[in-house]
């Protein structure tokens, strides 16, 4: 059964012409094709994995091994299927040393008498995850892999799928792999009665994480981000795509609420193409345009085709315009190079081919209207919307072309602090900033928001659970703790942000049981190689430039002094920001007392204008009521209850 025909709009095995294949399909064949070439050259004879340079994970030998396999096959996947429309001859060897490899692979892999065995899947072992993208690919190369296997060579598969059944599954969007892989034996002839049952009972837990506008929280990573887009509404679509006849009831619900998703995510993107650096494996770079091809043919797409086209193609083209491979020309570890230090500690050589994701429009047939040859024009860059999703408590703001995502509601599970909760807890992320990394690895980052340290402690506190309390499209409010249970350390913090084009007013009100320093720290300012960064602090005011791109933070009330927290040259230690070898950070700091209250407040710029940089005078900063004036923007008058009246 060729599962492809379930997707009307997908490959449907006819044959075409090279005159019928648009320039914008050929364009994403050849990335395709680019990104797959340096994994051919390590396809060595007698081996089950790909030895992709990186990291070891936190999994084990057999579970890096395996990802080595499953993640670059799915991606081989979509363009072998892409090259029924249209190849040139230099494909031919590419195709037919991959597919021999590919077969070749699996099938050592999965010899419990091999050498190069894998080994069986366990209770919350990663092989699950691996073995549930497996299916997908699998399913993709059915005419050449699948159905080509002998009866005893696909009983030898089947047979080490069955080792994923009854296994537990992280209570989170790894449900879905547990739920593909027993579809899969169930369509090969292995059913028994309780596959259907526990695949019912496993829907009914992903369901229930469903917030609202499109929005699933993350189970037990208590989390939303990006995730959503490539994990939940890509994995629930494939489901629709391949076992749907189940369920249709199910099918529907699953596309309306992709619908849903896409009518705001758009807004997720910038000018450029890029997104907003938030939340965990952000490593798996263009993965996040993962639902759009699978929307589309499944008609769950609210887009215009040329539109999610130009927005796909966008994302795709900015990152590999940046240098993201690593010796062996495969794509590395990192955000806009190979940078391991931002990288969580499942990852490993193989992780960033969830990349692959982001090639589903390759499936579409060429005719389909999403390879129209004009794409949508990019929008005209100014601000042209605030969205306030209150489901992820997260509101999206696009500023000059840039995107910013204020956080109004970040909620990391204890169990996945070790993944960096700073990954979620910053007060707001944007694209084209990224962010910095602590110099001690165990202590939380000082730019994008307040931090706490005890008197006397060398442990800096950050933001973690997070309660909000407004989310509108005007003003955001929060209540967390900064502190942590071995020190019984805690400052209670009530945040209230405000923004006019690039700048931001953020009010906390702290209560502090300990004495403490509080420092609340800007973006931290990305500096290349090439660049100078020029910085300025003259308390309360401090201000740095890269030429490209400046910060600014004033001090409003609260503060006694400012500081930079910076690497601007090899001499001040390893790097830290994500996008750049050196950058700036800038620091408000003071001290509050034991038992003490006090409100700070600060205003906080990072955009391309240094003019709007410029520093803000006040008129006047009564209770209810602050009216503050700027050379570029302004009067800007705030009127909230909760201002308290200060004194300039």
């Amino acid at each position: 059964m060729d599962t492809i025909e379930m997707l009307p709009r997908f490959f449907d095995g006819a044959d075409a012409r090279r005159d019928s294949v648009p320039s914008s399909y050929r364009t994403w064949q050849n990335h395709a094709r680019s990104l797959i070439e340096p994994l051919a050259a390590l396809m060595e004879e007698g081996k089950s994995q790909l030895d992709i340079e990186g990291m070891a994970s936190d999994h084990d030998e057999n579970a890096d091994r395996l990802e080595a396999l499953a993640r670059p096959f799915v991606l081989f996947c979509h363009w072998e299927r892409s090259t029924r429309y249209f190849k040139d001859e230099k494909d031919d060897a590419l195709l037919g040393k991959s597919k021999d490899w590919f077969r070749k692979a699996l099938l050592l892999g999965s010899d419990p008498n091999s050498d190069q065995f894998f080994g069986y899947a366990a209770n919350f072992h990663q092989h699950s995850v691996e073995m549930g993208l497996l299916v997908i690919g699998l399913e993709l190369s059915r005419d050449w892999l699948w159905d080509e296997l002998s009866d005893e060579e696909r009983e030898q598969i089947l047979s080490w799928l069955e080792s994923d059944v009854g296994n537990g599954h992280h209570w989170n969007n790894h449900m879905f792999f547990g739920i593909f892989v027993l579809e899969f034996l169930q369509r090969e002839g292995r059913r028994r009665a309780a596959y259907r049952g526990v695949v019912n009972r496993w829907f009914e837990e992903l369901e229930g994480m469903y917030a609202d506008e499109g929005w699933y929280m993350d189970g037990m990573n208590q989390a939303f981000d990006f995730y959503n887009a490539y994990a939940w509404h890509y994995y629930s679509l494939w489901w629709v795509a391949l076992y749907g006849e189940t369920d249709t009831g199910r099918c529907e619900r699953f596309k309306a609420r992709t619908r849903r998703f896409l009518e705001d995510y758009p807004n997720f993107f910038a000018k450029s193409g890029e997104h907003p650096a938030f939340g965990r494996s952000i490593a798996y770079r263009f993965n996040a345009t993962a639902p759009f091809g699978l929307a589309q043919a499944l008609g769950a797409s609210p887009l215009e085709p040329s539109r999610a086209r130009g927005l796909c193609q966008r994302s795709l083209e900015f990152f590999l315009s940046k240098p993201i491979q690593q010796s062996q020309g495969c794509l590395s570890l990192g955000w806009y190079d190979e940078f391991l230090p931002m990288v969580e500690v499942y990852s490993t050589g193989g992780s960033p081919y969830w990349a692959a994701k982001a090639f589903s429009p390759l499936l579409l047939s060429p005719d389909d209207a999403f390879w129209s040859e004009e794409a949508a024009p990019v929008e005209d860059g100014k601000e042209s919307r605030v969205l306030a999703l209150k489901a992820p408590c997260l509101i999206v703001r696009q500023v000059d072309g840039e995107v910013e995502i204020i956080n109004a509601g970040s909620q990391i599970a204890s169990t996945n602090t070790r993944f960096g909760p700073h990954k979620w807890g910053r007060l707001s992320y944007k694209s084209a900033w990224g962010f910095a990394l602590s110099k001690d690895p165990a202590m939380y980052p000082l730019d994008g928001g307040l931090t706490a340290q005890k008197l006397g402690s060398s442990v800096v506190y950050g933001r973690h659970y997070t309660a909000p309390f407004a989310i509108e499209e005007d003003r955001m409010g929060c209540l967390y703790s900064l502190g942590g249970k071995q020190e019984q350390f805690q400052v209670s913090v009530e945040t209230r942000v405000w923004w006019k084009g690039n700048w931001q007013l953020i009010v906390h009100r702290v209560i502090a049981k300990d004495a403490a320093t509080l420092r609340h720290g800007s973006y931290a300012l990305p500096v290349a190689a090439e660049q100078k960064a020029d910085l300025s602090n003259s308390f309360p005011r401090a201000a740095a430039s890269n030429g490209e791109r400046s910060l600014a933070l004033q001090s409003v009330c609260g503060f006694s002094s400012s500081f930079f927290d910076a690497r601007l040259s090899d001499s001040d230690g390893p790097r830290r920001h994500i996008q750049t070898p050196y950058h700036a950070t800038a620091v408000l700091e003071t001290e509050v007392a034991a038992n003490e209250t006090r409100d700070l407040a600060v205003l906080s710029f990072a955009g391309t204008c240094e003019e709007e940089g410029q520093a803000w005078s006040f008129d006047s900063l009564e209770d209810g009521v602050w009216r503050l004036s700027h050379p570029v923007h302004g009067t800007w008058l705030i009127e909230d209850e909760s201002l308290l009246a200060v004194s300039k």
